[in-house]
């Protein structure tokens, strides 16, 4: 399909875009937005992972706060939203779900009672393992599906990943 809403046999399933639009909305309805393609990516790589954690009744969220919890010296909620990129009120109703199932703990920070310190406990930690294989079974399936040359998809994720640190550095 064209980007004025001209279609051929192969986009049958395409929306069909007003010709009254400016050549910058045209471009961002092309699919040409960084932003938006990212996002599409995103939210269907959310699917792929979560899927495969389904049975574990986990998210790949939960996934990574559980990786976090168990990676950190001193695991505070503070400090997991900002390597999450996420803000702490929104991490601490994540967790929510997570201190139900029993699988970490919150204590008062004995230096700073202000403070949660997270910790794994033995289900989080039985959770975590089990949900690292699953989550390598998503990564080996997201790899398999992208026809670029092999290293390809790493090299991008590592570029996406240097522009979200350089996002925390304008902060």
């Amino acid at each position: 399909m064209s980007m004025h809403g001209n279609t051929d046999a192969a986009s049958d399933d395409a929306p069909q875009l007003s010709d009254a639009m400016s050549p910058e909305l045209a471009e961002l309805m092309s699919g040409s937005c960084y932003c938006l393609a990212t996002r599409r990516a995103s939210r269907r790589m959310i699917r792929i992972y979560d899927a495969e954690l389904a049975a574990l009744g986990l998210t790949i969220s939960q996934l990574a706060t559980l990786a976090w919890v168990k990676a950190l010296r001193k695991p505070t909620v503070q400090r997991i939203a900002d390597l999450m990129e996420m803000d702490q009120s929104a991490l601490s109703r994540g967790l929510m779900p997570l201190e139900r199932a029993e699988m970490i703990t919150s204590a008062p920070d004995p230096d700073d009672k202000r403070r949660r310190l997270l910790g794994l406990t033995a289900a989080g930690e039985a959770a975590l393992e089990q949900g690292a294989v699953a989550w390598a079974r998503a990564q080996r399936r997201i790899e398999a599906e992208q026809s670029a040359p092999e290293g390809e998809l790493a090299a991008l994720f590592t570029r996406i990943n240097a522009l979200a640190q350089a996002g925390r550095a304008d902060e």
